[in-house]
């Protein structure tokens, strides 16, 4: 990629001054994607880009309009003999026109654009959602010789767009005036427009330092077009009874799909009536046991290196990881803390803090070393606590020991968890749909609301002073939470500070109130006070192990009933949240495991519910953050509307490791814990109901 910034002087704007009594009319065509295994112009365009070394480049340039980002294209072009002097001039005086009102035809039909002093618009040009190609057929160019430039601005800004949005990408194609009407400027410049509008190319193409590195993505593009409509044609050949099957926008979904009806139909034939398709999810679930694990470890175990070392020696991806690291420390761990209270005051202590924050530290490392798809970050959730409390109340109703039907509980609810990753449930993926996402993260939302008004319920019982206290501290956390969290979108500081800033802004903001609650003297402040001494004891001092045996065998086979019912609620949640993440648009490429981290899991919480320790599984909406977290953000203008899309993302499990380890090593820091307000702590959920319909209306 080139660093070239050529200098302008004010001789070189004044090029394209035009008179402002003149009319002139700017011809803007709409974005065509052309097929490129029947369209054989478009094909041999791009075959012959990839080839010519002297007809690509790939530069990164900093302007403020039109003028200044042409003028420094063709000085760049110019540098590098690909084009003249004389060229270069000709260049300038047709690619731009500068008036105060334009007629603007788009092919169809035409209106007055007023845009008072404009800067300069498009003589010829394509556009699209966040690019522009301007084309011009010179005579100072040899005949059917091609120029084709494409640049990315280090900073989108408004080049002449007619409705107003922002420009990132910017296409140059200049042809000679003598070529074919097939080979014509329109024509490449069709074709470019076409490579920029399809979003992995612009992902491939952000990544591309050279012009060497764009070409091979020039030749990916055309590889994923010709592989597609082969796909196409393949599946339009399939017999009529193989359809029954719903598709996912994942890939990996799809071959999911793909690696079962293989295995079915080779054996078997269906046709589309109710008995047949039970047959058809018979044969799936119970006579190819195995075949989606196999296939899960077979399409990440070749990725299992770079999971640790991926773009470790590059700069940007080591401040990804960095303040990746310190968001994840932060996002896992307050969580832990908030939970376990809850769950020790519901327990009696028999399941506390200390034993929330050891299982977030042991269960998550094993998951960070052993799982398919490190990006869900395990953790206890609204759900589980909820669990914990009815089976509380039913050891209090009933009579029996907690600990031991809980354990208990946990093996089965383990069991079936193995059992269903075994035996191909993984299937049943792409039947979760979105609504069934807003589902969960609506009940989840509603979870977090009850929990905080259910305290504030409890603080009303201890007089006015308590209330107001409870008040104050609360919505002071939430908004410095907040202020910090929008800080990461302003144009403060640097951006690697405000990124810092927007990462540990919730834990920020409870350190902020817990030093100030000192200032409420003589007024008590309730504190976390962790129980038990520094160190891995329990809660209540009890041994790690929970005696299993002390309950009776009926007992031990109720278990296995609200351990299948905790069974579905897991089951679903670990699958929507992994569905959530891995969504096309998050851009994740070495494939999900979805069935092995169903298994993994499963082993994981035998080991909790031995030990009395909460379940943990994937987590909403910590791991769809812990994805944007790692990933580059591009953040893109429509109309007026702004949005964010990943353009790069980075599947790594390093991150994990460092924020479970910690998780694990503050257990030492009981007393610093025990000075947490618990009017700052119950904060975590109004936030966390803010993550959440921040995700709800993306």
């Amino acid at each position: 990629m080139s660093s070239y910034q050529p200098s302008i002087s004010e001789a070189d704007l004044s090029v394209f001054q035009r008179n402002a009594e003149d009319t002139f009319e700017c011809v803007i065509h709409p974005v065509t994607l052309p097929d490129f295994s029947e369209d054989l112009v478009s094909f041999s365009v791009l075959d012959s880009l990839a080839k010519d070394k002297n007809s690509v480049i790939k530069a990164r340039f900093r302007g403020e309009d039109p003028q200044e980002i042409i003028l420094k294209l063709l000085q760049l072009l110019e540098r590098r003999n690909l084009i003249t002097k004389e060229t270069h001039k000709e260049a300038r005086s047709k690619l731009l026109q500068a008036e105060d009102y334009s007629l603007v035809d788009c092919d169809s039909f035409s209106w007055d654009v007023r845009c008072g002093k404009a800067l300069g618009y498009w003589t010829h040009s394509i556009q699209g959602p966040f690019f522009t190609v301007g084309y011009a057929s010179l005579d100072n160019i040899e005949f059917e010789r091609k120029v084709i430039s494409i640049i990315q601005l280090v900073e989108p800004v408004n080049l002449g767009a007619i409705n107003g949005s922002l420009t990132e990408y910017v296409g140059l194609v200049l042809t000679g005036s003598g070529t074919s009407m097939v080979d014509s400027g329109l024509e490449t410049a069709k074709t470019v427009a076409s490579l920029l509008a399809d979003s992995d190319f612009r992902e491939e193409s952000f990544c591309c330092p050279t012009d060497d590195e764009l070409r091979i993505a020039i030749h990916r593009f055309v590889g994923r077009q010709l592989a597609r409509k082969e796909q196409t044609e393949k599946t339009a050949s399939k017999p009529l009874s193989q359809h029954v099957q719903h598709e996912s926008n994942d890939a990996t979904l799809n071959q999911t799909i793909g690696i079962m009806n293989e295995k079915i139909y080779a054996n078997h034939s269906f046709h589309c009536h109710p008995i047949s398709l039970l047959r058809y999810w018979a044969s799936l679930l119970f006579l190819h046991p195995f075949v989606l694990v196999i296939a899960d470890l077979k399409r990440r175990l070749p990725h299992y290196l770079s999971d640790f070392v991926f773009e470790i020696n590059q700069r940007r991806a080591q401040q990804k990881y960095l303040f990746a690291s310190i968001f994840l420390i932060f996002t896992a761990t307050l969580p832990a803390i908030v939970f376990g209270y809850i769950v020790e005051r519901t327990t009696h202590g028999q399941i506390g803090v200390i034993e929330c924050l050891f299982s977030q530290g042991v269960l998550g490392l094993g998951f960070a070393i052993f799982s398919g798809q490190p990006l869900m970050v395990n953790m206890i959730t609204g759900p589980t606590v909820v669990y914990i409390q009815v089976l509380m109340r039913w050891s209090d109703k009933l009579g029996f020991e907690f600990l031991p039907f809980y354990t208990w509980t946990g093996i089965w609810m383990s069991i079936f968890l193995i059992l269903a990753g075994c035996l191909n449930t993984a299937a049943l993926i792409p039947y979760l749909g979105r609504f069934t996402d807003e589902i969960f993260q609506t009940f989840i939302g509603f979870i977090f609301i009850q929990y905080w008004f259910t305290e504030f319920i409890r603080i009303t019982h201890s007089g006015y002073t308590q209330v107001l206290l409870f008040l104050f501290l609360s919505s002071l956390t939430l908004i410095l939470a907040l202020l910090f969290r929008f800080f990461r979108d302003s144009y403060l500081l640097i951006p690697s500070v405000r990124s810092i800033f927007g990462d540990i802004g919730p834990s920020l903001g409870v350190l902020i109130v817990t030093g100030i609650s000192y200032a409420f003297d003589p007024v008590t402040v309730e504190r976390l006070d962790i129980r038990g001494p520094i160190g891995y004891s329990t809660t209540t001092g009890r041994p790690w192990v929970v005696p299993i045996g002390e309950i009776k065998v009926g007992y031990v086979f109720l278990a296995a009933v609200t351990g299948f019912l905790l069974f579905l609620v897991v089951f679903i949640d670990q699958n929507v949240c992994t569905y959530i993440v891995e969504r096309p648009e998050n851009r994740l490429r070495k494939g999900t495991a979805y069935s092995w981290n169903m298994v993994v899991v499963g082993v994981l919480n035998i080991i909790a519910s031995i030990l009395g320790m909460p379940w943990m599984y994937a987590g909403l909406p910590h791991s769809l953050l812990h994805v944007y977290a790692l990933a580059d953000i591009e953040e893109r203008e429509s109309m007026g509307r702004i949005s964010y899309h990943v353009v790069h993302a980075r599947e790594v499990r390093i991150v994990g490791l460092i924020a479970y380890l910690f998780s694990f090593l503050i257990i030492l820091a009981k007393p610093a814990l025990d000075q947490l307000p618990i009017d700052v702590v119950w904060i975590y959920f109004i936030y966390g109901c803010s993550i959440l319909s921040k995700q709800w209306f993306n």
